[in-house]
């Protein structure tokens, strides 16, 4: 028997707390990934790994096995890892860009996760999509178990809790809709301008949908490969247009929005002067960056990339604090159920052998009863009044290990030392 809950670790880095060039460093490209991620898992040392990667996080969800949990080294093995110990190329690199949890604060970390409390947009619709992708791949590699699955799917089920019975649910945002504040004021002053969508992932259709909601401008879908495109282009009542032919200027675009996958920068100086030589809007919702980082806002241009977004997301989080403590109050109550039900498998052991005593006296009393003053009973009666026994043997012995379940669940600091009394007693 081990105590699961405390080898629960996870390493966070999330804009606002961290630079974006940490973040897009920590960001593996999908073809690489799989790979990638099994050599992180034997350089961690980990029993399982779960890894999100998405347009303003990473998280390392990690077990790790033995008796201490030091998030501080799995996080000295992650840069390692990823810089080879040479951190010299993140302009701001601080331990406090990486936020470290461990044992139950970790639990409570992915469950505020899911339920998108712990985003730059709170109540935004995406992460928990994206959180079921990343748990899909890492299963599908092997990276995954049952420790981590477990947590993974009592998140999900507090996820829906909190957006049926709290308003975060109700006019949901997300990045897409940060872009559409900024990009209603610029149609505003340029009704007729060209609007080119750039990649053909995820964020492709959500930017398509919110522009078609209001307006007739002329879109084109822009990606390396044409068929990968033809239908959002059909859809949304654009025009698919090669990679090579946009960064020739055929045709131009006044406001360009990319999310592609691409591991270096697409637009410079250069290619975005041949695109439109007048003035440009750009949306950058890349990790890796689809601009180059050597662009920023001049005559010419106006670039938004994740960062400043994040200052439009400010606005919503204060907005929204009188949902997030109803929210919070939901996940305390989630957390303590499942917290509870890990708690009851882990101790139930201890409970086992006190019930193959119970059942081994019973049956020896029923035995001699049945031979005896009830010796007038049916087989029929003899085995319901056998079966009726083991029921209430199994209640009786099994409902201190709920009780004390609860109780270890319901209190933190004090529930620890219970448990892993218990625990090391037993072994």
């Amino acid at each position: 028997m081990t105590d699961t809950i405390s080898k629960i670790g996870c390493v966070s880095v999330r804009l606002g707390q961290a630079n974006f060039d940490l973040l897009e460093a920590l960001t593996i490209p999908e073809r690489q990934r799989a790979e990638r991620l099994a050599g992180l898992k034997i350089h961690l040392q980990v029993e399982e790994l779960l890894y999100v990667a998405t347009c303003n996080r990473v998280e390392f969800l990690v077990l790790i096995p033995g008796d201490s949990t030091d998030m501080a080294d799995i996080r000295n093995r992650l840069l390692d890892f990823f810089f080879n110990a040479d951190c010299s190329r993140i302009a701001d690199f601080e331990p406090e860009s990486f936020r470290l949890f461990a044992g139950r604060e970790a639990v409570r970390h992915i469950f505020d996760v899911a339920s998108s409390l712990d985003s730059i947009v709170i109540g935004e619709s995406q992460i928990l999509g994206q959180l079921k992708a990343a748990q899909q791949s890492c299963q599908d590699n092997a990276l995954t178990g049952p420790v981590i699955e477990r947590l993974l799917a009592a998140s999900y089920k507090a996820a829906k809790k909190v957006r049926t019975e709290t308003d975060l649910g109700k006019n949901s945002v997300s990045m897409a809709s940060l872009v559409e504040i900024r990009l209603d004021e610029i149609l505003a002053e340029k009704p007729e301008a060209v609007i080119a969508i750039v990649g053909s992932g995820p964020m492709t259709p959500k930017i398509a949908d919110i522009i078609r909601r209001n307006h007739k401008n002329r879109i084109l879908f822009v990606n390396r490969t044409v068929s990968k495109i033809e239908e959002f282009a059909a859809r949304f009542e654009g025009e698919a247009v090669s990679l090579d032919s946009f960064l020739a200027g055929v045709p131009g675009a006044e406001i360009i929005i990319s999310s592609t996958s691409s591991p270096a920068p697409i637009f410079d100086a250069t290619t975005l002067a041949k695109i439109n030589p007048g003035k440009i809007y750009a949306f950058d919702m890349a990790v890796p960056r689809d601009f180059s980082d050597h662009l920023s806002d001049s005559e010419n241009l106006e670039i938004w990339n994740l960062e400043k977004l994040n200052i439009l997301a400010q606005k919503n989080r204060r907005e929204r604090f009188r949902v997030i403590d109803q929210a919070f109050r939901i996940l305390e109550e989630q957390i303590r159920f499942y917290l509870q039900k890990e708690i009851t498998q882990m101790i139930t052991p201890l409970f086992d052998s006190a019930l193959d005593e119970s059942m081994a006296l019973a049956q020896e009393g029923l035995s001699n009863l049945f031979k005896s003053k009830l010796a007038h009973l049916s087989e029929t009666d003899r085995e319901l009044l056998a079966h009726w026994s083991k029921k209430v043997l199994s209640h009786a012995c099994y409902l201190p290990a709920r009780q004390l379940a609860r109780h270890i669940a319901e209190n933190d600091s004090e529930g620890e030392g219970y448990l892993d009394l218990l625990l090391k007693g037993a072994q």
